[in-house]
């Protein structure tokens, strides 16, 4: 585990798929058959490139509900998903690797929209927790080597997950799910899908997810919700346009980070004072020692760690908001060639927190509440040709992004002891008396790219391809 000081820091030859499950036995069935185990399979199958899996809903749905879609797919062999709460909603902690390459080197897409380098306050892009709902995810596609030219990412070097959202129902009908857990953890699920509205097969779904647990230690809870929509509207046989939107609410307070000192000599249950008894009492105490001032005491047990100051804050949070919407164009123009186009958009606010014992407020209370900002917008198309003739499967197409990014940290005033409440740092905030630093970004980037696979022989592929990426930015 990483100590991170704030939230502004940091081939198998076979090709295993993961086939969907069946359907269940009916009862009667059921009665008279012998249990069966559950089996996982490992089936080859010839690719022009690179090793790929299939991650489907079936096994999605096997999960806790809410659960991220990348901790499923982390039962790959060379696939690691870290996270410091169950469901691995929290993106501060969140890490992903891929046979050796961490989530900042591996394109990610929903539906074809860029999902960007997957980091904490990311500059580029939209973590997949927060893209989607887990119970809309229809399958991940994982390229577990140099992802696709084709691949709309610019940080595609170890591989690609792709996100694909479940489609409407053709039946009109309403889902409802409810889950309850340890820790208070209370999970619910609502959707509705139109049905058919015409002849052309026109259809909806609305989805709401509410997701809230207390920490498994220390104190605080972690809420979200998010709300997805998608529209199909099929054209003749084979054409389609589509269309998506995802809205999400994050407000969690975070664990602490650990480190192997604080794990030697102060335990595995440190944590964060707030929520716990005489939180801000303990932090506020804790930060007058650090200046061996009258009325200081560190906790009992913290003398042993190196940086007893370091280990538990007054409070840690994450507050995000999103907004994410794209068009999917499919048209088959001929029996060989089609054109595959989306365009999309993207809001983010997001809030990052920790409440330092290093610096003081200006009222004289020995410790402030500092909070990284960011407010961020970007836009974008994709557009490609596929074209088959002969023995050859040839592509060629382009993907423009433009975002803006305005982040910054600001020092807010911590009150005196017993003479006010403390910053809620996940509510509405006062007057920062401080900013610490800024700074603004703009970046345009176009990329182009042409491939021609070409198969000779039923097991034999050869790939062709060429890869452009233009980006100018101004900060």
């Amino acid at each position: 585990m990483a100590a991170k000081k704030s939230p502004a820091g940091p081939a198998p030859k076979a090709n295993p798929v993961l086939p969907a499950a069946g359907p269940p036995a009916s009862r009667s069935h059921a009665a008279h058959a012998a249990p069966k185990a559950e089996t996982f399979s490992v089936v080859g199958l010839r690719k022009a490139r690179a090793t790929s899996v299939v991650v489907g809903q079936d096994l999605i749905a096997k999960s806790v509900p809410g659960t991220n879609p990348l901790k499923v797919l982390a039962q790959m062999p060379g696939v690691m998903f870290q996270s410091d709460d169950p469901q691995g909603s929290d993106t501060w902690s969140n890490q992903f690797y891929m046979h050796g390459f961490s989530q900042n080197q591996i394109g990610m897409t929903l539906d074809g929209i860029p999902l960007g380098d997957q980091e904490f306050h990311s500059m580029n892009g939209l973590n997949s927790v927060a893209a989607i709902s887990s119970e809309n995810v229809s399958r991940m596609d994982a390229t577990m080597s140099a992802g696709a030219e084709d691949t709309a990412s610019t940080s595609n070097l170890g591989g690609a997950v792709a996100f694909h959202s479940s489609d409407p129902s053709h039946k009109m009908g309403a889902k409802i799910v409810q889950t309850f857990g340890s820790n208070d953890m209370f999970h619910t699920y609502l959707r509705g899908d139109s049905g058919d509205l015409n002849a052309q097969g026109s259809r909806f779904y609305i989805s709401y997810m509410r997701n809230n647990t207390d920490k498994w230690k220390g104190g605080g809870n972690q809420f979200s919700q998010q709300v997805n929509a998608k529209f199909v509207q099929p054209i003749r046989e084979s054409s389609s346009i589509s269309a998506y939107f995802d809205w999400s609410d994050f407000d969690l307070y975070n664990y602490q980070d650990m480190s192997f000192d604080m794990l030697k000599n102060g335990g595995y249950n440190i944590d964060n004072f707030i929520g716990t008894p005489n939180a801000y009492e303990k932090a506020y105490r804790s930060a007058l020692s650090l200046n061996g001032l009258p009325g200081g005491a560190l906790p009992a047990g913290y003398s042993k760690m190196s940086d007893p100051w370091d280990a538990s804050y007054y409070d840690g949070g994450t507050v995000e908001r999103d907004y994410l919407g794209g068009m999917n164009f499919h048209f088959m123009l001929t029996d060989r060639l089609s054109w595959d186009s989306v365009a999309y958009g993207h809001g983010l606010y997001s809030r990052g927190t920790w409440a330092s014992p290093y610096v003081s407020s200006p009222n004289g209370a020995p410790l402030i509440d500092q909070m990284t900002l960011q407010h961020s917008q970007r836009g974008g198309i994709t557009s490609a040709l596929h074209y088959d003739i002969a023995h050859n499967h040839i592509s060629t197409g382009i993907w423009y992004e433009g975002f803006h990014t305005d982040i910054g940290r600001w020092a807010f005033q911590q009150p005196l002891l017993g003479e006010g409440s403390p910053v809620n740092s996940l509510g509405s905030l006062p007057a920062p008396f401080a900013q610490l630093w800024r700074e603004q970004i703009n970046s345009n980037s176009f990329t182009g790219f042409a491939e021609d696979t070409y198969s000779p022989l039923p097991n034999l592929a050869l790939n062709f391809f060429f890869r452009s990426l233009l980006q100018t930015a101004r900060a």
